[in-house]
């Protein structure tokens, strides 16, 4: 709690009294630590003993204050005074480490917004578990202390796995916010348009890995909390809220090259579209526009070196721009730039689709084989267990057929034998195709979700495979694309 201008400061030596009395208000303490900043006693004069005894009376109330919002205050109180005397801010974050044992009360109940800052400062300064969800939930409900509300979104990602962790995080904190306003929809989109900034700002200095579901993370954070609430009524907060949107987009595509070519990085476009009445696009929002429309270009043209044509870039050109003859006038132009492409993609591009090239029977033989695919995988997973088992029958019940049947022993032995002749020829056909098996029942392995599927809600970074994955081997060795996904637990 910070002195009003207009209310003189404490004297000095009150205000070094009052800061180390036992029997001071929690307010009261802070006026005196505002009064000897303000005077520039501190931090010249840090190692004063009531100094010291200030500072182990603030740590005793975060403890034992049966106020919730005092148990805050002494915490914010705590980090204001290491903000000036720096050299305590380590020792502090090890005496802070015992008030994040429990979860804090709702950061809200500072009413200073320089209490909450200095609230968030110690947050980022713990890596108890509750935390992610708590500066979440903050960060929704932060109202006007945009420094408060940047210190969260730094403390909040540079905690997560990946960028669409903590999207998908801060996304179902807005869903869960019931604002008391008259348009509740207007309230969160505002809000909602003053995280993005500070989000993009960490997106450009982090290396913070892009995650898997990106695209969708990102749609779900604009769109899930204004469809549980209600759109925005306002105008100019729906265009201010797309132009955050789609610079979001835009610095997500440009600092993550690998999600450059995801269509689905694009959706949060055709929402906005949709927000901003679903006709041409506002003018305000031209600059954010040609941004996306130079991305996904990039993108066409990355996927096109390779080869490969993807529609739904284009289908994202006739999102961005007004008019579907501007977006066939870009497709075009990108052909016209770039004459290294191969002509099948250049055609394409002229055209608007993609000539049929290859011999229908070709095609028709090649649909055939891929959707027997499967079905080799799981007999060649059949073949692998049942050569398993046979391997380690075969000695103990060839000894004991000799005891009691010894006519049937000969018969074993055949049928053993064809078992591992069918295993082979059933490993020989999946070779034919590339396929094979990832993994090994019982084997201990890193999770991927690109080559398998939990069993149950917990994911692990090594789990048990339960059913090996049908994959398709590249010519080093390596599995590459995924048939069928395995099982783990």
């Amino acid at each position: 709690m910070n002195t009003p201008e207009h209310i003189q400061p404490l004297p000095t030596e009150d205000a070094l009294a009052l800061f180390a009395s036992p029997t001071a208000s929690p307010e009261d303490r802070s006026d005196a630590l505002t009064a000897l900043i303000s005077s520039k006693w501190l931090p010249k004069q840090a190692d004063h003993p009531q100094v010291a005894a200030g500072r182990q009376l603030l740590l005793r109330q975060i403890a034992e204050a049966t106020e919730p919002g005092y148990r805050l205050l002494a915490v914010a109180e705590s980090v204001r005074l290491v903000q000036v005397v720096k050299r305590w801010a380590a020792e502090l974050a090890t005496q802070l480490q015992p008030s994040f044992a429990v979860e804090l009360p709702p950061m809200q109940l500072l009413s200073n917004a320089d209490d909450r800052l200095n609230l968030a400062r110690a947050c980022a300064l713990s890596g108890a578990e509750w935390l992610p969800g708590y500066i979440a939930r903050s960060i929704a409900e932060e109202e006007t202390g945009e420094k408060a509300r940047a210190e969260l979104v730094g403390a909040l990602f540079s905690r997560q796995p990946s960028m669409a962790a903590g999207l998908a995080l801060l996304a179902k904190a807005f869903c869960a916010l019931r604002p008391a306003t008259e348009s509740p929809g207007d309230t969160i989109a505002r809000r909602l348009g003053r995280t993005l900034p500070l989000i993009r700002e960490f997106i450009i200095e982090s290396e913070l890995e892009a995650g898997e579901g990106l695209g969708m993370a990102l749609y779900g954070l604009i769109v899930d909390p204004l469809s549980e609430i209600g759109r925005p009524q306002e105008e100019k907060v729906q265009v201010d809220l797309s132009r955050e949107a789609l610079l979001t987009v835009h610095d997500l595509v440009r600092t993550r090259i690998s999600v450059v070519a995801d269509a689905e990085m694009y959706r949060t476009a055709a929402y906005c579209r949709r927000l901003c009445g679903g006709g041409t696009w506002p003018v305000e929002l031209r600059k954010p526009l040609e941004r996306l429309i130079g991305d996904v270009s990039e993108a066409i043209v990355l996927l096109g070196r390779q080869g490969q044509c993807h529609q739904a870039l284009i289908d994202q050109l006739d999102i961005l721009c007004d008019h579907s003859d501007r977006a066939k006038a870009v497709a075009r132009g990108i052909a016209e730039k770039h004459p290294e492409l191969s002509e099948d993609v250049r055609d394409w591009l002229v055209r608007g689709r993609r000539r049929i090239v290859k011999v229908a029977s070709e095609a028709a033989i090649e649909a055939v084989a891929s959707n027997s695919d499967e079905s080799i995988g799981l007999a060649l997973q059949a073949a692998r267990q049942v050569r398993q088992m046979g391997d380690g029958l075969r000695a103990s019940l060839a000894s004991t057929l000799e005891i009691y049947e010894p006519n049937l022993a000969p018969a074993m032995v055949e049928l053993f034998d064809r078992v591992r002749v069918m295993a082979v020829q059933l490993e020989q056909a999946a070779q034919h195709r590339g396929l094979g098996l990832y993994g090994v029942v019982g084997e201990d392995i890193e999770m991927s979700t690109k080559f398998f599927s939990a069993v149950g809600s917990r994911h692990r970074p090594r789990m048990t495979v339960v059913q090996p994955a049908i994959v398709r081997f590249r010519a080093d060795g390596t599995p590459g694309e995924v048939v069928t996904k395995g099982l783990v637990e």
